[in-house]
């Protein structure tokens, strides 16, 4: 069984055909062959909106006129047999994995150098890849413009060399066509995809240019329509977007004003708790300081009656050598006025026979006025240490 390479053309004109066409490839309205559970489209080179891609490329190489019902791109349409794509493990709906992928990348990559070596990256302005149909296939917009010399214009740009659009260029006629087509074909020998059959002469069927003009024209409007409300829809979903963007700015800024108001009173919190500690602290250090002064000032006083006692120790222990030192003084005059009383007559006369019982009793009672002196200063000692 043969498997083929399959490549067409389609010429696309500006407005509303090229932005169907721009939806079409880029899956943005609804087509009915299409399958949902397949892999998403594959952009190539791009966005996904292809119209624009065209109008960016035209707008790089500074083509302005476009004439009109004039031809803007050409779509061109790039497969394989879908037997050929069943060979290689290919499924609909299903995501392809291991050698099936591998084998996906590299046609997928030489559709992309051929697109390249043929027109040149700087006209290509759109490619993409489909595998939600029949069998994976790329679609791929052009535009067909040619850096020339115009000799039709005239005025101050006259003869003046410039990318103008030209599709003819691009497409040329039906002998040239089967050298584009055989040409592809043998590029994609290398995957064993070989060039379809011609059909023969006088068996392509061609609709009437009206009829075909009138399909077209309410293609168009009906494409046209269905563009109108997705950019409704999609109006609709940018300020819903804008709503829910506005509402979760404001939320976010509740709650980061939460956030700082919480912080703000936890910080307050932590300063006065730091104070609360450090009044505490410093109640605690000047206790401490007045119990330490008040021991101090206790050491003191112990210190001042230990030395008093000391002193006092002192004056009693001088009392008690001044009072050895006077009753041995007073021994020799006892014992001298003794004997001078029982000696002297004279003297026994003049004081009468209570003389000798005279000076004991003086000599006692002065004896005994120094034993209570004594007495005094040693009670005095201890009621201070008591």
């Amino acid at each position: 069984m043969k498997a083929f390479a399959i490549i067409r053309h389609q010429k696309i004109k500006a407005g509303r055909h090229l932005v169907a066409t721009g939806l079409h490839n880029a899956r943005g309205i609804q087509t009915p062959n299409a399958d949902k559970s397949a892999p998403p489209v594959e952009i190539m080179v791009g966005t996904n909106k292809p119209w624009r891609d065209v109008t960016n490329v035209m707008d790089r190489l500074g083509i302005a006129k476009v004439r009109k019902n004039g031809n803007v791109a050409v779509e061109v349409f790039l497969g394989a047999s879908p037997e050929w794509w069943a060979s290689q493990g290919w499924r609909p709906g299903v995501m392809p994995m291991g050698d099936t992928l591998a084998v996906i990348q590299a046609w997928k990559a030489e559709q992309l150098a051929y697109l390249e070596a043929r027109f040149g990256k700087h006209l290509i302005a759109s490619v993409v890849l489909h595998q939600d149909e029949a069998s994976p296939h790329v679609h791929a917009l052009i535009v067909p413009a040619q850096f020339r010399r115009d000799g039709r214009e005239k005025g101050p740009d006259a003869g003046r060399a410039a990318w103008r659009l030209s599709t003819e260029k691009v497409l040329p006629g039906p002998s040239a066509m089967k050298s584009i087509v055989t040409a592809y074909a043998d590029r994609m020998g290398a995957f064993g995809l070989v060039r379809g059959q011609d059909r023969p002469a006088g068996t392509t069927q061609h609709k009437p240019l009206k009829q075909w003009q009138e399909e077209q024209a309410f293609l168009s409007e009906k494409l046209g329509s269905e563009f109108m409300r997705q950019i409704d829809v999609t109006q609709q979903a940018t300020v819903e977007a804008e709503r829910i963007r506005r509402e979760a700015h404001d939320y976010a800024a509740k709650v980061k004003a939460m956030a700082d108001k919480e912080a703000r009173e936890a910080r307050e919190l932590v300063v006065m708790r730091e104070e609360i500690l450090r009044r505490k602290e410093d109640a605690t250090n000047a206790a401490r300081l007045e119990v330490q002064a008040e021991h101090r000032r206790a050491a003191d006083m112990v210190h001042a009656v230990e030395e008093e006692r000391a002193s006092l120790r002192k004056l009693r222990d001088r009392l008690d050598g001044m009072i050895a030192q006077v009753e041995k003084m007073l021994e020799p005059i006892r014992d001298y006025a003794s004997k001078w009383l029982h000696a002297s007559p004279l003297v026994r006369q003049a004081i009468g026979a209570k003389g000798p019982e005279a000076v004991k009793i003086a000599a006692s009672e002065h004896a005994r006025e120094l034993e209570a002196m004594k007495a005094f200063l040693s009670n005095r000692g201890r009621g201070s240490r008591g």
